[in-house]
């Protein structure tokens, strides 16, 4: 899965708006196109994209014992996702869910009964998180235009991104440094993953901490990762302040100090539910 690299339990049933032969069955692509003739319209309305078109579908599943969580995050791909809830209410708790602030407290669950539909844009901070039982979903991936699908890229990111949206520079940081649908350059990732960190927003201050701390598209620079590590748990990232728990803790990046890192361990480790991503290496 794009938010995390981890295995995801799905199957694309359409892509670049054609049903997949031998994979997409009958039942699916009536889903799908009941979807294009009655949401699209909505999206196109919404989200002031007269050109929007259906890319991208794919079933997913949550499961006990396989994957029952997808931490929040920015949709990559789509310029829009509709999903079409597929289980019945009473066979799961938690589901899909909106984190409009780091914190997990700020995280509000969205009811969906089966053949209840959600729709967002890629600026909408989300995830998943099935607390009981199991739950399915269509999703389908909405793109700007025929030509963006037909070409599997995202030229709204950039423009967004070139007009000042926070949203739009982290997920054209994140492009940039996973080479996915943009070259692989951490010098750029890094620069736009600043604008969007010293804009506030969350996402991209963890980013631009941990491309510090690991030394990607800049020397490694422990004290401007503590820096942006910092702005994030103080926000209230849990993965942020256990982070720079442990910098206090063993002194990198900052003096050593067992009061402070005491204290950001407390706060970070109080979030239940939250997802702890970091640095891919640590010194000593």
């Amino acid at each position: 899965d794009e938010a995390d690299w981890q295995p995801a339990f799905e199957v694309y049933t359409m892509e670049r708006g054609v049903p997949l032969p031998g994979i997409a069955t009958p039942e699916l692509v009536a889903a799908v196109q009941q979807l294009d003739d009655a949401v699209v319209p909505f999206v196109r309305h919404a989200y002031r994209c007269p050109t929007c078109v259906s890319c991208t579908s794919f079933v997913r599943r949550y499961l006990p014992d396989e994957r029952v969580r997808i931490p929040a995050h920015f949709d990559i791909t789509a310029f829009a996702t509709v999903i079409l809830s597929l289980s019945p209410a009473g066979n799961y708790s938690g589901g899909f869910f909106v984190q409009p602030e780091a914190h997990v407290d700020s995280r509000q669950f969205v009811p969906l009964q089966a053949g209840d539909v959600a729709v967002h844009d890629f600026t909408l901070n989300h995830g998943v998180e099935v607390l009981s039982g199991g739950r399915y979903s269509l999703v389908v991936w909405v793109s700007q235009t025929q030509a963006a699908c037909d070409g599997s890229s995202t030229p709204w990111h950039a423009g967004r991104a070139l007009e000042g949206d926070l949203v739009a520079q982290h997920i054209l940081g994140m492009m940039y440094s996973q080479g996915n649908g943009a070259p692989q350059d951490d010098r750029l990732a890094l620069d736009w993953t600043l604008l969007a960190a010293q804009g506030g927003l969350v996402n991209a201050q963890f980013s631009a901490a941990t491309m510090y701390f690991d030394g990607r598209g800049v020397a490694v620079n422990y004290s401007r990762a503590h820096h942006w590590y910092a702005q994030a748990a103080m926000r209230g990232d849990a993965a942020s302040q256990l982070i720079i728990a442990r910098m206090y803790d063993q002194g990198v990046g900052v003096e050593r100090d067992e009061a402070q890192a005491a204290y950001w361990f407390r706060l970070g480790s109080a979030q239940k539910g939250a997802t702890l991503m970091g640095p891919s290496t640590w010194p000593g």
